[in-house]
């Protein structure tokens, strides 16, 4: 009987280390929840634009109290990816505006694995689908070794409905972004409108961008935070008159932003 009790304790001890070993795991570094700073060994990112780091501007406050008083944000690829390798190359996505707001703040999520990185946050418009995309601010942040949320601290742009906007970042070197390219992920419905495809680009620091060939099959995790604010006539037309951006494209409390009036 004492070798039967003992086989079944046994058979049990071992059942049990074999069911330990199926659990599945959870996130790892490739994740783009924020959870993802400890297993990729690396800080959560807190980076965001700082006076004196941009062509103008008083400075942001970059603090919670900035990030909550500045709308309701949406977070366009919450499940994301870290993209297979690192890059300097530009990237943007692409917004259609069907709902007249005003553009608070944005953040990307990205990672850096080199220290003295510093990254090119713009903000473009084109008045319609395929025209050129007119610069309305740029922002530069300096960004250490980190992964997570990088923002750009506070714009107020007015964002146009029936108009289109190019938002993203150039690097100074090699960062890693995180993307989604799930099939039929786009477009994606947002407080202001939606989001339609996304682009590359050697620069961000350019007056213009030419509207090229945006892909709708993958785009990088952006979190934009906007407010209501009532429609008006200027928003109503094709184009700015001056050819421009609109007037109003940097309120008096905007940051560092260099803003095209």
């Amino acid at each position: 009987m004492w070798g039967t009790i003992a086989g079944l304790v046994t058979f049990l001890s071992t059942a049990l280390v074999v069911s330990g070993c199926s659990k599945s795991s959870s996130s790892s570094a490739t994740d783009a929840g924020d959870g993802a700073t400890a297993d990729a060994g690396l800080a959560a990112c807190t980076a965001v634009a700082s006076s004196g780091a941009t062509d103008g501007g008083d400075g942001a406050v970059a603090d919670a109290a900035s990030v909550a008083a500045a709308g309701s944000a949406d977070d366009f690829g919450p499940n994301a990816k870290a993209g297979s390798s690192a890059s300097a190359l530009g990237q943007l996505d692409v917004y259609e505006v069907t709902t007249p707001r005003t553009l608070e703040w944005v953040d990307l999520y990205l990672r850096t694995d080199l220290a003295g990185t510093r990254l090119t946050i713009a903000v473009y418009e084109a008045p319609a689908r395929n025209m050129t995309f007119q610069r309305l601010a740029n922002v530069l942040v300096d960004v250490p070794p980190c992964v997570g949320w990088v923002g750009t601290g506070p714009l107020g742009i007015s964002l146009e409905v029936g108009r289109f906007y190019a938002i993203g970042f150039d690097p100074n070197q090699a960062v890693t972004t995180f993307v989604d390219s799930e099939s039929n992920d786009l477009p994606i419905d947002g407080q202001f409108g939606r989001l339609i495809g996304s682009e590359t680009s050697t620069s961000v620091s350019l007056d213009t961008l030419d509207w090229g060939m945006p892909s709708n099959k993958s785009f990088t995790r952006q979190r934009l935070y906007t407010s209501p604010r009532a429609a008006d006539d200027a928003g109503a037309s094709d184009a700015p008159a001056d050819g421009g951006a609109p007037s109003d494209a940097s309120g008096p409390d905007s940051g560092p932003i260099d803003a095209r009036g």
